[in-house]
């Protein structure tokens, strides 16, 4: 499939997976069909849904949730906070972003917008937060399932992260538990809260043209499977 985003535009001639034009997060989501959301039931049985931001409320809910995880000093390489919507913007819903929503608060968030530019930006990166009181109930397993199949819809041909941290065991697990693959390793790249030394952060890979083309997010997450690959 073709990306469904302007390979010309400004956007996708300047966007990397840390840096973009302020958007509302939904780049190329209506003509992917990826405007309606996605629904299941977590580990404890509450019900969430998956889909695009739907208010500025829930954009600064979600920067809200990306200064958490800063302050938290142990999982994104960020050391200042955003201070506004609009660097938020620029940063997170430059291109598709989604919101998970349970008892309509939003609960987590996930990227998928170009890793590289130009040549390279066929290649996605994604970024994934779980606020703390949602952790542990199957949440970040639903959203790496859920930015596969909407990366795949979106015509990436591949994903791959760049600062996995060997001390965010959590991330390490996921990532491994859904079949991605460790392809590098960068030794004494980040100095992390809590640590007395520098992490190992590792670069993890996923073919997206291997993904079976009838892949259901939600019916893997409930059954406990990995993304079924051809």
């Amino acid at each position: 499939a073709a990306l469904l985003l302007s390979a010309d535009g400004p956007a996708a001639a300047m966007t990397t997976a840390y840096s973009g034009i302020a958007g509302d997060g939904r780049l190329g989501l209506e003509a992917a069909g990826l405007l309606e959301p996605r629904r299941t039931r977590l580990r404890d049985g509450s019900e969430v849904e998956v889909g695009p931001f739907a208010s500025r409320d829930e954009m600064l809910r979600g920067m809200e949730l990306m200064n958490e995880v800063i302050r938290e000093g142990k999982a994104w390489p960020f050391e200042p906070e955003f201070d506004s919507l609009e660097a938020f913007s620029a940063y997170f819903l430059s291109h598709a972003a989604f919101a998970a929503r349970s008892r309509g608060r939003v609960i987590g968030t996930f990227y998928v917008k170009p890793n590289f530019p130009g040549r390279c930006s066929h290649v996605c990166n994604g970024g994934f937060i779980v606020a703390p009181e949602a952790r542990g109930n199957g949440l970040g397993t639903l959203l790496g399932l859920c930015f596969l199949s909407f990366a795949k819809t979106l015509g990436y041909r591949a994903s791959y992260f760049n600062l996995v941290f060997a001390s965010n065991l959590a991330s390490v697990r996921l990532w491994d538990k859904l079949n991605f693959s460790r392809v590098a390793a960068i030794p004494h790249c980040a100095r992390l809260d809590g640590l007395d030394y520098l992490d190992t952060a590792y670069g993890y890979y996923f073919d997206l043209l291997t993904l079976h083309p009838d892949f259901d997010p939600c019916a893997a997450f409930q059954h406990g499977t990995p993304p079924p690959t051809l």
